[in-house]
């Protein structure tokens, strides 16, 4: 785990400022961290794909990836470039509506999880 900080208030929490492409590979906003963190993302991810100011304010970064396919919002231009041009397959959303609420692809998803093992723990969930 990596602790980062977000020091621009446009960027309120992480995922409108990176996103996880694939194991080794992200994207995120140079701008929306300290420069701490900028360091720490620098050396963990020396050829991570940076969004300009203009595809982050578009939530191009609240985007889904399943390590190929990467949904996210299709005013992003200047990040579908750099998928394609990094063998990445993007899809391009109209999500202007949401965008007005602050929202993106990612506030659009629901992540589904095995069910847990006898190994983890687990709280009651009533009947």
């Amino acid at each position: 785990m990596v602790s980062l900080t977000l020091t621009d208030p446009r960027y309120y929490h992480l995922d409108t400022a990176l996103a996880v492409l694939d194991d080794d590979q992200i994207m995120y906003n140079p701008s929306a961290f300290s420069p701490g963190s900028l360091a720490v993302l620098r050396d963990l991810f020396p050829d991570a794909l940076t969004a300009s100011d203009a595809d982050a304010a578009v939530f191009g970064l609240n985007a889904v990836s399943d390590g190929y396919n990467v949904v996210l919002a299709q005013a992003a231009t200047g990040l579908i470039e750099q998928l394609r041009a990094h063998g990445f397959h993007p899809i391009g959303v109209d999500l202007s509506e949401l965008l007005k609420a602050g929202g993106g692809v990612k506030c659009c998803t629901l992540e589904i999880r095995p069910p847990f093992t006898a190994g983890h723990r687990t709280a009651a969930v009533p009947a």
